[in-house]
């Protein structure tokens, strides 16, 4: 019996250790040996398994949750793959809110409220729309993923291209067009605004987006 308590007890130790490993024991000279064109079996022989997968188009995402050594808190890295080779990589503390721009109402056709078109900021880098892709889609809830994409989206531009592939993460119209009104000021190239009409299944939510993107007949 005694045997039997001590296996136990050292299954479940051994299931403990392995948990944590994916958070505790790296250092930030870990971390430098990341390095772009890596293959996915090189990344994890140094940071281990991932603790999250997502995939979009032909970008394969993982991101893992580290405590590294002289770093407060837990750091979130995100690397992104294609065909099989590393791509980009982000890092940033878990637990730090990302900055919030805060807009004065503006009416739209007169009806709704949304924030002015953006003229300023830069444009959005694939690496930099990838790290906010993957932060939006890996909150558990609609309500939470929308607020932090218009928390994070702050004054930067991005691309109708990019605005299509938000949009992708929901299934349905009306959450599509919820994605669309965010992120409508903040749109360059405004002459592809058919990549976004076309994007949508239902002529009603079409007119929709129109509407959103002050497009007249």
């Amino acid at each position: 019996m005694r045997t039997i308590k001590l296996t136990l007890a050292l299954l479940v130790f051994a299931i403990c250790i392995s948990s944590c490993a994916t958070i505790l024991g790296i250092d930030s000279n870990t971390l430098m040996r990341i390095q772009k064109g890596m293959t996915k079996q090189e990344v994890t022989s140094i940071l281990g398994q991932p603790m999250h997968r997502s995939f979009d188009h032909e970008v394969e995402g993982w991101t893992y949750e580290k405590n590294i050594a002289g770093a407060p808190g837990i750091t979130v890295i995100e690397l992104g793959f294609v065909d099989g080779r590393l791509t980009y990589m982000d890092s940033y503390e878990k637990y730090t809110n990302p900055p919030v721009a805060v807009y004065p109402s503006v009416e739209v056709n007169g009806d709704i409220p949304s924030r002015p078109h953006v003229t300023v900021g830069r444009g959005m880098s694939e690496r930099d729309f990838q790290s906010l892709y993957n932060k939006v889609k890996s909150k558990p809830f609609k309500d939470d993923q929308l607020e932090l994409l218009e928390n994070g989206i702050g004054n930067r531009k991005l691309s109708c291209k990019q605005c299509v592939r938000m949009m992708s993460i929901y299934t349905f119209d009306d959450d599509k067009l919820k994605v669309l009104k965010i992120l409508a000021p903040n749109i360059a190239d405004r002459e592809n605004y058919d990549e976004i009409i076309d994007a949508l299944d239902f002529i009603s939510s079409e007119e929709k987006a129109r509407h959103i993107l002050g497009i007249k007949k």
